[in-house]
């Protein structure tokens, strides 16, 4: 990616480092009590997660805040799906007239995909006698005239299918060898069976591949799917293999391994019967909010919010980068106690500056964005000084391995860009980049979407991603001070700009 270095800056830097006044060691203890084990990886919905808020909450009020929240506390609470309550009785049956293969949930059978109701006491799905057909490796490429479901009829029925793709191995493939198609994946395959009609999808481990790559033990741990419209459920090879070789499956397979000729088709008298007993996990979480009043108070009705997401996903499974280790505990330490802990700490520093801050600065730790930014979209609907009122929106997601430089993003406009050099110049030592991920990758999206300018922090992703590896003691606490010295840097030349302007009439804080 484009690399964008602001020359100046490196003369700034090299000729003064300023000491940032964000206190390095306070900002990581913080970090190391939000990414401890005892706190479980902050899932949402988790005991675990409301004592982060409270320890959030606690910091705001000892540092001199103002509660931003509902009725005058600190919180915002509003409700999401975390994960499944599973029921009793489910129960996947694949048969034809020689015999029947009864699978379990969690062992030899776990959804990728479901269709969860309210109550795991009532049956969320339930289907019997569904017809089978085979259709290959589940891919529409039509640009390399390839489909498996070019004249076939999956409507009301139930479709089994191999995972990965034909000449996976193969570079020279059209089907792009073992370089990854939008098509292969397992939503692609989802999505297209389901638009034809398909009631459910059965996905068996390819017959190229030695080791079935399914994870049903995680879903034991921590049962969570996706809802792609209808049943999608990974199903073991082993258990499987009787029916798999009495239809001749993988000798298709290796016919269209050969030569990329579909061969689908309905499965003479097979069926499948299934019923399914999950229900949507609906937890209360909370956005934890504290207001600093702006000191001008002609411009105190104008806001700056300064915001990070606190939840991380707890003992992994579905939201893993290792799913395979479902139930061992994701600290989230640089996602995102780093931007949670740089909150508090510039909440504090700007609290004893106040007079730098005519506008009002909202400072916000967000609920559920590993959920799909909820807690920031929950925030723009009800804000404590209105959306039309707020004039900029910084946002600080996984900044704690600076190593000398953040990546920032939604510089769009101009003056806000000069902004942030002056910031930077004050701050010394960090090299501003622009080659992440971009705008509106994180909660900082729920506010462009509101057309609020927002500008996001990173320092970069890492091989502890969204693992149980991303530890405190891989923190780089120097540089995560000076990131979030440079954010209130940055926050204190925007709450100054006459040449911000908000949308709509002012609003008291």
């Amino acid at each position: 990616m484009r690399r964008i270095l602001f020359a100046f800056l490196l003369l700034a830097t090299a000729l003064s480092a300023a000491t940032p006044p964000i206190d390095a060691d306070r900002l990581l203890g913080h970090i190391k009590f939000l990414a401890s084990d005892d706190l479980k990886g902050r899932a949402s919905g988790s005991p675990e997660l409301e004592r982060a808020a409270d320890y959030i909450a606690q910091q705001f009020k000892d540092i001199g805040l103002r509660p931003g929240g509902d009725d005058g506390t600190w919180f915002e609470p509003f409700q999401l799906v975390a994960g499944l309550t599973v029921g009793d009785g489910n129960s996947l049956v694949v048969s034809d007239r020689s015999r029947s293969i009864r699978l379990a949930l969690g062992s030899t059978y776990y959804p990728l995909s479901a269709v969860p109701n309210e109550s795991a006491a009532v049956p969320s799905e339930r289907m019997d006698n569904l017809p089978l057909v085979f259709a290959g490796y589940g891919l529409s490429a039509r640009d390399v005239n390839y489909d498996d479901y070019a004249g076939l009829d999956v409507a009301g029925k139930a479709v089994i299918i191999f995972s990965h793709e034909p000449q996976e191995a193969n570079p020279n493939s059209p089907l792009n060898g073992n370089r990854p198609m939008p098509q292969t994946t397992l939503y692609q395959k989802a999505k297209i069976a389901h638009d034809l009609g398909a009631r459910m999808l059965l996905v068996v481990s390819d017959p190229s591949h030695a080791t079935d790559e399914g994870l049903y033990h995680s879903f034991d741990v921590v049962p969570d799917t996706d809802e792609a419209g209808m049943p999608v459920l990974r199903v073991r090879r082993n258990e499987m293999q009787a029916l798999v070789d009495e239809w001749g499956l993988d000798a298709l397979a290796r016919q269209i391994d050969r030569d990329l000729r579909p061969r689908s088709h309905l499965i003479k008298d097979a069926s499948v019967d299934y019923t399914e007993y999950l229900a949507h996990n609906r937890r209360t979480v909370r956005n934890v909010v504290g207001v600093m009043p702006g000191s001008d108070p002609s411009r105190a009705g104008e806001a700056i919010v300064i915001g990070a997401h606190y939840d991380h996903v707890g003992l992994g499974g579905r939201l893993s980068m290792t799913p395979e280790r479902a139930g061992e505990i994701h600290n989230g330490a640089d996602d995102n106690a780093s931007g949670t802990a740089s909150v508090i700490e510039i909440a504090r520093a700007a609290m004893a500056d106040r007079a730098r801050f005519p506008r009002t600065l909202i400072f916000v730790t967000f609920a559920g964005e590993e959920r799909g930014l909820l807690g920031s979209a929950h925030y723009v609907a009800s804000p404590p000084v209105s959306i039309g009122e707020t004039v900029a929106m910084l946002n600080l997601d996984m900044v704690g391995r600076s190593r000398g430089a953040v990546d920032v993003s939604g510089l769009d406009n101009g003056a806000v860009k000069n902004d942030l050099l002056a910031a930077a110049q004050a701050t010394g030592g960090i090299d501003i980049k622009q080659e992440g991920p971009g705008a509106g990758r994180s909660d900082d999206s729920s506010f462009l979407a509101a057309r609020v300018p927002a500008i996001n922090f990173f320092t970069g992703f890492h091989a502890d991603y969204h693992r149980p590896t991303d530890d405190w003691e891989k923190i780089d606490k120097g540089g995560t001070a000076r990131v979030a010295t440079l954010a209130l840097e940055f926050a204190a030349r925007l709450a100054q700009d006459t040449g911000l302007k908000a949308q709509g009439s002012s609003q008291k804080p």
